[in-house]
């Protein structure tokens, strides 16, 4: 790997999840910024920019009521029943 990666900011900017629609977007995390319930997770089959597969167990996290902060989770898609939050994209 040649880059510098500093996973402190988004790399891809952001995204707000603030609806019940499926979000298709890759993300290594995202910040809680009202209570969320999420319906839905889906792990990444891509690997990421430090060069690691996820092997998660995002299944578990649905129905979870998160409070607000930062979960440093990677994704490929994530569904709200409630809540919003941010995406921090890769």
């Amino acid at each position: 790997m040649t880059e510098n990666f500093s996973r402190e900011h988004s790399s891809r900017g952001y995204f707000v999840v603030d609806d019940t629609n499926v979000t298709a977007k890759s993300f290594y995390g995202f910040t809680v910024t009202s209570a969320a319930v999420v319906s839905a997770i889906v792990a990444p089959t891509n690997t990421s920019p430090e060069g690691t597969a996820y092997d998660g167990d995002e299944p578990g996290l649905a129905t979870e009521t998160l409070p607000t902060g930062y979960y440093p989770i990677r994704g490929s898609s994530i569904t709200l029943t409630s809540g919003v939050l941010i995406l921090w994209l890769e």
